[in-house]
């Protein structure tokens, strides 16, 4: 382990900070990272507010889990002590944590608990439109912002994300891109068989041409353009259906229903659940499409079909277009007409050339692989512990 290049021989505790490991592109991120850095000789832990499906993955003893079991958004004084009281027994070297509210938390924890800790943030997006979340989402938002100078090291998963966290309202001193590693093993193409047994699983005809809408029900995805692009593109492709994959609000669900039975597409529209399990939605596609109307990052989805040889429809927003680059089709955020006449495209490229686009995957293999991001990343965690360590020593002795 070359560690002393960084004036670090020994090993670094590193603590991440998660609200819980769901099916979101920060919380792959962070099993990969608790992964990768363990097997790099760190001693981990990864901390989550709430139970999640993939907790099974971290039953290790390196890297361990630690669910502190928060009861609703009004469990404060009780879930905070029990955090703050699990993240001082690990005795973190760094605490990375993962959007606002742990962001916030890893803040506190940092600033009264363990001050010798560094502290790393996690920024997942570009900016929000933030009159389209509840109160408490905008007050996170808002004070993460204020909070922004405490940070030893913000870390963006785009380029466009750190573009704006080095713009103005945000405080935070040095700002790294790291961009999210897809581990391209196991998201490839999927064999004819496994294509088949995944259409059928998922109800999706035989003779369809299916585009595939992986995406949390959150007004930043923006399904009702989606679905408006579809009721368009089917005027002209009349086997056209639409696979959503995905989790939300009962009531943002039931929204999006009617909006699609008042289009006339809810024959069209096959639903499935946030699942595990992915790749299943991959393979069953022939392409993806994610029309996000604002604060996209790096997303995973996109580099995960790729890597899958999906082509890909994409709005021009976070990262989304650099991702793709020549691989696919990109159109400007909340354009119905245009998303929809890129899908057709899309859909006669495949039809001429077949559904498996391997420049697409070769793209991802090429740039985005999650040892690179790994690497970049223990790199910089070490440099924010040293430089703190420095500061610390210098601190003292001016104090004496």
């Amino acid at each position: 382990m070359s560690l002393s290049a960084h004036g670090l021989p020994e090993p670094l505790r590193i603590l991440l900070l998660v609200r819980a490991l769901g099916f979101g592109g920060a919380e792959r991120q962070a099993r990969q990272l608790a992964q990768g850095l363990a097997a790099r000789g760190h001693r981990v832990r990864l901390v989550a507010f709430y139970p999640g499906p993939f907790d099974p993955e971290l039953a290790a003893r390196n890297p361990d889990l630690v669910v502190i079991g928060k009861r609703g958004r009004y469990d404060l004084a009780r879930f905070l002590g029990r955090l703050l009281r699990s993240m001082a027994v690990f005795a973190p070297d760094v605490v990375y944590s993962f959007l606002p509210v742990p962001n916030l938390l890893a803040a506190v924890f940092c600033t009264l608990v363990r001050r010798r800790a560094a502290l790393v943030w996690g920024m997942r997006g570009t900016p929000l439109a933030l009159n389209r979340y509840d109160p408490l989402a905008r007050a996170a938002v808002r004070l993460e912002r204020l909070a922004s100078r405490l940070p030893d090291l913000v870390i963006a998963n785009s380029a466009s994300g750190a573009a704006a966290l080095r713009g103005d309202g945000f405080a935070a001193r040095p700002v790294a891109m790291i961009a999210n590693g897809i581990d391209t093993g196991h998201f490839r193409p999927a064999s004819r068989s496994q294509r088949l047994a995944a259409r059928s699983a998922l109800h999706c005809p035989g003779s369809a041409m299916v585009v595939a809408m992986v995406a949390r029900f959150d007004p930043m995805k923006d399904h009702p353009t989606f679905f408006q692009a579809i009721a368009i593109a089917a005027r002209t492709a009349p086997d056209l259906v639409a696979l959503i994959a995905g989790d939300g609000p009962p009531a943002a669900v039931a929204e999006l229903h009617q909006m699609a039975a008042r289009l006339g597409i809810a024959g069209r529209l096959i639903w499935a659940e946030a699942r595990r399990e992915v790749t299943e939605i991959y393979a069953a596609a022939d392409l993806l499409c994610l029309p996000s109307a604002f604060g996209e990052g790096f997303p995973n989805v996109v580099g995960e079909a790729m890597a899958c040889g999906r082509c890909c429809v994409v709005t021009a927003v976070g990262d989304s277009a650099a991702v793709v680059g020549d691989t696919g089709w990109v159109v400007p955020p909340r354009a119905p007409q245009m998303l929809a006449a890129a899908i057709l495209d899309c859909l006669q490229a495949i039809r001429k050339i077949g559904a498996v686009n391997l420049n697409a995957r070769k793209r991802i293999v090429d740039n985005y692989g999650v040892e690179a991001m790994i690497s970049a990343t223990e790199c910089r965690l070490m440099r924010s512990v040293a430089q703190r360590r420095g500061r610390t020593r210098r601190g003292r002795g001016a104090g004496r």
